[in-house]
């Protein structure tokens, strides 16, 4: 498969495609041939060297943020099928054709929704949702300020 790696720290011409092995889903995982990603400011610093992957993601393949299709299942998958439309959030490596990840790191795409929407949507809103619900502790009713709301944890804030 072809992926898109960081080869040392740096600006955008230290990016290139490389051919890497298609990799296999292991128990609870699935294989999504990746047909949209996303650029975030994490995948931003990742490449310039002063954001390091999660020790479970590849190192050089960056990309936080992933929608596709399921085309491989491993052993115990339960939620998801071969075809299913997924995206997710993911430590990196979506920057990729394919990608392997734990069945609960995706929900079904709905319908209507397309691949490139779909791969905007889980960082920022998550992010969001996590400091306004999880961290905030905000509710119904209640009021927030949200600062840059230009961003686009900002955006996901607001439309939250």
């Amino acid at each position: 498969m072809r992926a898109i790696v960081i080869t040392k720290p740096g600006g955008p011409e230290v990016l290139a495609a490389v051919d890497r092995p298609r990799p296999e889903p292991s128990r609870g995982e699935v294989r999504v041939r990746v047909r949209a990603t996303a650029v975030n400011r994490a995948d931003l610093l990742q490449r310039m060297g002063a954001y390091p992957a999660p020790a479970d993601a590849p190192a050089d393949i960056p990309g936080l943020e992933l929608a596709g299709e399921v085309d491989a299942l491993g052993p115990g998958v339960e939620r998801l099928a071969i075809g299913d439309r997924v995206f997710g959030l993911v430590g990196g490596g979506s920057y990729a054709e394919a990608i392997v990840t734990h069945e609960r790191a995706l929900a079904k795409i709905p319908d209507g929704l397309s691949f490139e929407d779909a791969a905007a949507i889980p960082e920022a809103f998550i992010t969001a949702h996590d400091a306004i619900v999880g961290q905030a502790g905000l509710t119904a009713g209640e009021t927030v300020l949200v600062h840059a709301v230009g961003s686009g944890v900002g955006t996901a804030a607001v439309q939250l």
